[in-house]
């Protein structure tokens, strides 16, 4: 009767408020922890009947549940986990998506999959990804670890720690988070195997990919030696559609004002000017689709000896190759001063312009010559662009190590770890745009129906080839390197009849370098801007969009593509440079035809421009000393973790000699003097000392709480010496790194209950507070340069600030209902954050919180597992938050409220054999996301949904 009131609660408390949270012990590098046994009677009882554990086999759904509430019970510290229901199935195709259903764990997605991790409120760069214990390399310009270049068939746990202890390797105030791969000795004894062949299916590309996993794994009879081997192969086909603003500019821009039938330029110092303050004009408008192939190989494996109980040694390595294929179409609006009769509401916000075209200009010439210089500097026609951009990612990433964990007595472990990792990616693309000067003015309209902004049209002439015009080419192929090797040496002595149990002493040493370095034509992507180049018969083709984002005829029904290579070639054609434009003679065209044949690789070959170079190299010295305590109902421990970090940033200084503007449009073209090697040393001391403690209040009620100091260092490429320049007349941009940076620490307090009502069933409550320092954040602000005010966009410290928030989660299992019932169970979590920044500098009207805090956010999952039937429906959700202070523009970029439901349905047609089928975003949430506020529309994005089926064997 017991078990009937606390099932009903807890299932009423879990449906109202959605959990999917488990957690875990430390690990050494290198290694995964055994999962501890349940010590206390409540956890071998799985209903009211007390019937012991190991007289059910529990698989699947609950054995993941049940592994994760162990280690969560077991652990030293605040941790949570997620187990694989079985060798080589772990919850979800992706390893975050399945990390989101832990209590206080948020994701970002690309192309609707998961990329990154967001934990208590605190992005992808602020929390440390270890696999195995170790870091490994990742093919992102900086540390942050993306989660789809790993299949999840290899993972058996991920432990996400929430507090830490000193043999803990530094690096996450929000956390550090285990990947744990497959070790041999832990499986069955004998030779077994696991596969699945299957496909995904995406429902806005409508094609099915191919997805194969497979395991398999040997261990002898003594479990002394064992060997795990695993595989996967995927190719997804995805779509994103968009509608989209470039930001919105922040000013008092140049607008045209008709007084007394005749147009007046009227400036920002003008009294006329319309409103008072500062008003916010969006910088363009446009419409895209992007489809993606994503072909991902993973290899995974791992050799375990153990020649004698005193001695274990185990080899392991991973591979993932990841390479990413994309095209982009896009029709972009550039909506640049001065506009024509604009309309703002009480907040500034422009509700409608229009962009004056030939037709005005001939019907006001005399405006045009009493205002050329202010004039045309922007260019005056309206104009419009065709997109084709064909994008790449091209990655590969490894890990090997090596580990030997030694008892030369009872009481002495020594544990010696070494690892080396690397990564790799390339990122070949092709950024092509014609477009048209309009011959007629249009309007802009902040909602032009259905919520959306909208431009108005006359379709036949933006869709005529004959109006089209070369306008702009970029080709780079971007690199990025990433080597790393770490050596740790730990020791544990354990300690008998005293409260002090062990203490644990070690060291480690890690050297890390990532280089990134840009090949471009960024000097020649400008030869043909201001749009008075035709184009070839026969290279141009039409593309429909469909039904983009449902909005039917709000947009135009088709744009331009072409085949990228014939147009380059049409572009490196000597016959096409040698077409005059802007404004040169004949003679003046052939010298600078002649100029761009004879630079290396022709006119749009990719050069290294050294300016780009980031070449970071970081040395990490680390020791720690920790003690563990217990008594009859408690256990703890303390210690402190001392690093010191050497950093080196290497690059380029390359001096801008001149800016100058291109005739008839608003795109800066930079010259650059010669590059001269520079380097910036930066170094530092860090001590982190760390407390935890646990109370066993009874057999099935723990209360935790923990003290730790924890940092954050600058991820590799805000290290950088770089500088690069770009943008328009209205806003010159500039971005680069930032070498002199200092890691961002943090002051951490965590309470915690939990009680613990069978192996499967368990309710936490937790509350956290960090005191934040010397925070680290991608910022834009306006910097004077050259005698140009440049939204500069780089990383910097100084804000400091908290971030607190409350914790719930939970899992039931009906194990006690009867007959098909009792197959139900329920988990779910929610998360409250709250938080406070002071920053150097705020916006006039906006005050920006911390990046990627939701202040709320919730999960809830239902599953079902009983006569073959295994199933789960889960729905994750977070409020409103926002994503960069300063984005687009300068101004801030916030993400509307997200919730997306999933499901698993599998069937168990025999003891070999199911078949399976996943859905992910199964009611098709779209992204929305908006600037200062929420009438500043940013982007309407839309994926779809994605489903994984086939059939799994195992024996």
């Amino acid at each position: 009767m017991r078990h009937y009131k606390v099932g009903l609660l807890i299932g009423t408390m879990l449906a109202a408020v959605p959990a999917f949270a488990q957690d875990v012990t430390t690990p050494g590098a290198g290694q995964a922890p055994a999962t501890p046994q349940d010590p206390s009677p409540i956890a071998a009882q799985v209903g009211p009947d007390n019937v012991p554990a190991e007289d059910i086999v529990v698989t699947g759904i609950r054995n993941s549940l049940a592994n994760s509430a162990r280690v969560k019970r077991e652990a030293q510290q605040i941790v949570d986990s997620i187990s694989a229901e079985d060798v080589g199935k772990f919850p979800d195709a992706n390893i975050s998506e399945s990390l989101q259903r832990i209590t206080g764990v948020a994701i970002d997605r690309s192309g609707g999959e998961g990329q990154f991790i967001t934990v208590r409120g605190l992005g992808p760069e602020f929390n440390s990804v270890l696999v195995n214990g170790r870091i490994m390399a990742t093919d992102n310009p900086g540390r942050e670890f993306s989660f789809d270049v790993l299949s999840s068939n290899m993972i058996q746990r991920t432990d996400v720690f929430k507090s830490s202890v000193p043999e803990l390797q530094e690096g996450g105030i929000g956390a550090t988070v285990n990947i744990i791969t497959a070790r041999p000795l832990d499986q069955r004894e004998g030779f077994h195997f696991s596969g699945s062949v299957g496909g995904i299916y995406d429902t806005m590309r409508q094609k099915v990919g191919p997805d194969a996993s497979a395991v398999v794994s040997w261990t002898n009879t003594d479990k002394t030696f064992g060997a795990v081997l695993s595989g996967s192969y995927t190719k997804r086909m995805n779509q994103a559609d968009q509608i989209a603003i470039d930001g919105w500019i922040n000013g008092r821009p140049d607008i045209i004002s008709m007084i007394d039938g005749q147009p007046t330029l009227i400036t920002g110092s003008d009294p006329r000017y319309p409103v008072e303050g500062n008003v916010n004009v969006p910088q363009s408008l446009y419409y895209q689709r992007v489809e993606e192939e994503r072909e991902r190989i993973n290899v995974a494996g791992s050799v375990q000896f153990r020649p004698t109980d005193n001695l274990e040694i185990t080899v392991d390595g991973i591979y993932s190759k990841f390479d990413v294929s994309g095209v982009v179409r896009r029709m972009d609006n550039f909506l640049a001063a001065p506009y024509y009769e604009p309309t703002f509401n009480s907040n500034g916000t422009v509700t409608s312009m229009g962009m004056i075209g030939a037709d005005f200009i001939g019907q006001y010439p005399q405006f045009l010559e009493e205002n050329r210089d202010r004039l045309t500097n922007n260019g005056l026609n309206a104009k419009i662009d065709h997109v084709y951009n064909r994008t790449n990612r091209q990655s590969d990433s490894y890990q090997i190590g090596g580990n030997i964990k030694w008892n030369p007595t009872e009481d002495v472990e020594l544990r010696f770890d070494a690892s080396m990792t690397g990564a790799n990616r390339a990122s070949p693309n092709q950024y092509l745009v014609i477009g048209a000067l309009l011959p007629y003015s249009y309007q802009f309209d902040v909602d032009g129906g259905q919520g959306l902004p909208t431009v108005s049209f006359d379709n036949a002439i933006i869709n005529d080839p004959d109006r089209m015009r070369l306008h702009y080419m970029a080709v780079d192929r971007n690199t990025s390197r990433d080597r790393g090797s770490e050596f740790h040496f730990d020791t544990k002595y354990d300690v008998q009849d005293s409260i002090l149990k062990s203490v644990l002493i070690g060291g480690s040493y890690t050297e890390r370098r990532k280089i990134n370095r840009s090949f471009n034509n960024s000097d020649t992507n400008c030869t043909y801007c201001g749009y008075q180049v035709p184009i070839a018969d026969g290279l141009l083709q039409e593309y429909a969009w469909g039904d983009l984002l449902g909005t039917g005829n709000a947009i135009p029904p088709t744009l331009f593509e072409f085949d990228a290579d014939a147009m380059i070639a049409y572009l490196n054609d000597p016959a096409t440079l040698a077409i005059p434009s802007n404004g040169r003679t004949p003679e003046e065209q052939a010298a600078f035809a002649q100029q761009l044949l004879a630079l290396p690789g022709g006119p749009f070959g990719v050069r290294e421009q050294l300016r780009g170079t980031v070449n970071v190299q970081e040395k990490l010295t680390a020791g720690y000393i920790a003690m563990q305590f217990a008594g009859p109902n408690w256990s703890g421990n303390f210690g402190v973790r001392v690093i010191q970090t050497d950093v080196i940033s290497s690059g380029f200084d390359t001096p801008v000699t001149s800016i100058n503007n291109t005739p008839g449009d608003d795109t800066l073209q930079y010259t650059y003097g010669p590059a001269t090697a520079i380097s910036v040393r930066n170094s530092y001391i860090n001590a982190l000392p760390s407390a935890n403690l646990k109370f066993n209040v009874t057999d099935n009620f723990i209360a935790r709480a923990a003290f730790s100091q924890t940092v954050t260092r600058p991820t590799l490429t805000d290290l950088g010496v770089n500088n690069d320049y770009g943008g328009r007349i209205s806003v010159p941009l500039s971005s680069g790194g930032n070498p002199n940076l200092l890691p961002f620490r943090s002051t951490n307090y965590d309470l915690s209950a939990e009680w613990y009502l069978s192996s499967v069933s368990y309710l936490s409550i937790g509350g956290f507070y960090k005191d934040l320092s010397n925070f680290l954040e991608l910022q834009t602000l306006p910097v004077v340069r050259f005698g140009r005010t440049f939204q500069d966009t780089r990383t910097r410290n100084g804000q400091t600030g908290y971030i607190r928030g409350i914790e719930v989660g939970g899992q039931y299992a009906f194990d006690w209902l009867p007959g098909f019932a009792s197959g139900f169970g329920v988990a779910g979590n929610y998360t409250y954050v709250d938080s406070k920044v002071e920053r150097d500098q705020t916006l006039a009207d906006y005050d920006c919180g911390y990046n990627g805090l939701s202040p709320h956010s919730a999960n809830g999952s239902v599953f079902y597992e009983k006569f073959g039937i295994s199933a789960r429906a889960s729905y994750n959700w977070r409020s409103d938050y926002l994503r960069s202070c300063r984005s687009s523009q300068g101004r801030p970029r916030n993400r509307t409220a997200y919730g997306q439901l999933d499901f698993s349905l599998g069937y168990d047609l025999t003891n070999n054999f199911q078949i399976y089928v996943q859905g992910v975003n199964v009611t098709n949430q779209k992204v929305d996301e908006w600037s200062a506020i929420e009438e500043r529309y940013l982007l309407l994005e839309e994926t779809g949904a994605r489903y994984n089926f086939g059939v799994r064997v195992k024996f």
